[in-house]
């Protein structure tokens, strides 16, 4: 009897002891659903612009085009993966934005340093609380 006791008291240690956690709610928020599109319309505007306003020689512009469209079709890929907070998209889109400033670089100059890093740095700024929601 004093064995079967001991088994419950077990049995109910481990029930209750491996309770599992509530799943977080992930919420994204509106500001950050409007930076994810932004980030994904800001590289394709961006190339466009980086084509139109090169001041680079003609023999550069097609591999400056070709890293911006890179760069577009990166972001778009980083704003889902994002969404679905999914941690390689963090990676995808730092990746994306170091592309993007030396196709500025190349082709516009320095004032492309201020308009690649912005949207970088306000995107992490948004996410900075939710960390622990990418998988």
């Amino acid at each position: 009897m004093a064995q079967s006791k001991k088994n419950k008291a077990k049995n109910q240690k481990s029930t209750t002891g491996s309770k599992s956690k509530k799943p977080i709610k992930k919420k994204h928020g509106t500001l950050l659903i409007v930076a994810l599109i932004l980030m994904a319309v800001s590289g394709i505007i961006a190339a466009f612009l980086y084509n139109s306003l090169s001041t680079a020689p003609d023999i550069e512009r097609p591999r400056i085009v070709t890293m911006m469209v890179i760069h577009s079709l990166a972001d778009v890929v980083a704003a889902f993966g994002i969404f679905y907070w999914k941690k390689w998209a963090l990676y995808v889109y730092a990746g994306s934005t170091i592309l993007a400033l030396v196709a500025g670089l190349l082709a516009v100059g320095a004032w492309s340093v201020f308009y690649m890093i912005l949207p970088f740095v306000i995107v992490g700024w948004l996410l900075r609380t939710k960390w622990d929601y990418f998988d």
